[in-house]
């Protein structure tokens, strides 16, 4: 693969590619705001790298479904480069090896295998703030060379932060104004978070940490398994088009909840979106509670055979209170609804808290909303559980 490469790059890519040839540098912080390129950056320098060196190299975030999207950039990347080639891209092990023998793998840090499995030359942990310290701790371990991070500042506190005051790193800011390859129509819209809440222009803006801890929900836990025994399962629904439309399960044994992502994605139409719920095969006799403002999705889930699908009481500052009495449990796979529940937050006015959340990053986390607080005031006494299996 010895060939010359001619890429359209931003400041951000040099600094990266600057940081990587500095022997005394280990660890290559990119803290940044939305767009900022960062990401982009770092693929471009490791696709540089890769095809100068053989070497072996991970691209790693929290989960495999997770990191499918840098996946999606990276082959973006080679394609655009021309030097995509199918028969070295091994979709079933998500691996691509380059004709020099550099081998690129992806993989979730909840792959307890890969996590603690071989050594490898380089590593970029995409979006790092999601991981936990034992999580890059073990990655870390297996790394003999350059290690890249990159992330959104949206914790006041975090393990990177510790690393960041390591000698042996650098720490690159970026915002979107180092990306000049951005539409207008974006950069009015990251603009615009000055008037929706002053720590979410400061993180996604900025690429500055936020100024005090406004997050809404920090108890939610992660599982794998299923519970056997339940007492219920719901159905919530929250209706969007430019934000997501978004369908959970909710399973409750006593004050816990296990809830499952089954259905998130923009740009569906109601059409679209009762196609994907009917090849889900769902239990149509459960509640399903479903945003109030859309009476019309209530109807077309009911004639679709779910008698119990009704409006959700919205009641937000109840509501909120409602999932913060319960023990909640989200499945590994649901990307979307941890991803949320990490950026919910309350908004602030000069500095100050106020009592409301922040309207942005919550489609999947109103629709649990509707779920724990329909569940709790309209829950049977005495229910006998039910079992699976």
């Amino acid at each position: 693969m010895a060939r010359s490469l001619e890429i359209k790059h931003t400041s951000v890519f040099e600094k990266n590619w600057t940081a990587y040839n500095d022997d005394d540098i280990r660890y290559i912080i990119n803290q940044g705001g939305s767009r900022s390129s960062k990401s982009i950056s770092i693929l471009q320098c490791l696709i540089v790298i890769g095809m100068q060196q053989k070497l072996d190299i991970s691209i790693v975030r929290k989960t495999l479904p997770s990191v499918k999207s840098i996946m999606k950039d990276f082959f973006d990347l080679l394609i655009e480069y021309d030097l995509y080639d199918k028969q070295s891209h091994n979709k079933s092990s998500s691996c691509y090896t380059f004709s020099n023998g550099t081998f690129f793998e992806f993989f979730g840090a909840d792959n307890d295998q890969k996590l603690r499995g071989k050594k490898r030359d380089v590593l970029f942990c995409n979006e790092a703030n999601e991981l936990d310290q034992p999580e890059f701790v073990q990655l870390v371990l297996r790394t003999t060379g350059k290690i890249f991070v990159d992330f959104n500042p949206s914790d006041t506190d975090h393990f990177i932060y510790d690393i960041i005051k390591d000698e042996k790193s650098i720490l690159i800011k970026s915002t979107y104004k180092d990306n000049p390859f951005l539409e207008r129509q974006q950069i009015e819209y990251i603009e615009s978070l000055i008037n929706v809440d002053e720590n979410y222009y400061k993180i996604y803006a900025l690429g500055e940490r936020p100024t005090s801890t406004t997050r809404i929900y920090s108890h939610f836990k992660q599982y794998t398994d299923e519970p056997f025994v339940y007492d219920e399962i719901v159905y919530s629904c929250d209706v969007g088009y430019n934000h997501a439309m978004v369908l959970l399960e909710s399973k409750f044994v006593g004050n816990k909840v296990y809830t499952k992502e089954l259905i998130y994605s923009s740009k569906l139409t109601i059409s679209d979106f009762m196609s994907s719920v009917r090849i889900l095969d769902l239990d149509k006799s459960k509640n399903l509670y479903i945003d109030a403002a859309r009476p019309d999705v209530v109807e077309e889930f009911r004639r679709e055979g779910f008698s119990r699908a009704s409006g959700a009481l919205k009641n937000v500052k109840e509501g909120i209170d409602s999932v913060k009495s319960s023990e909640v449990f989200i499945h590994i796979d649901s990307i979307n609804l941890m991803k949320e529940y990490r950026l919910y937050c309350w908004k602030t006015i000069k500095d100050q808290i106020v009592d409301e959340p922040v309207k942005l990053n919550d489609d999947a986390l109103d629709a649990l909303r509707y779920a724990i607080y329909n569940y709790k005031i309209n829950k049977p006494k005495d229910r006998l559980p039910f079992y699976i299996g």
